[in-house]
């Protein structure tokens, strides 16, 4: 992976992680330890191009999708 993709997936995963927060109402703790049991931080590594083109409110529901179906 080349430093601009592996920068640009850091990216989307510091977004994910902040608007699912202020959506539910998390701290990055617990963000956290929602990952712990669902990878998601994970799920946005593996798909970056998935999340690269969607808004904020969309990352969230791409989210929610996933821990869904997990």
């Amino acid at each position: 992976m080349s430093e601009k993709r592996l920068n640009n997936t850091i990216f989307l995963m510091y977004l994910v992680t902040e608007n699912y927060c202020r959506k539910h109402n998390l701290s990055t703790a617990d963000f956290l330890r929602l990952d712990e049991k669902y990878a998601i931080l994970n799920y946005v590594a593996e798909c970056p191009d998935i999340f690269d083109c969607l808004t904020n409110s969309e990352m969230v529901e791409e989210v929610e999708q996933y821990v869904s179906q997990a």
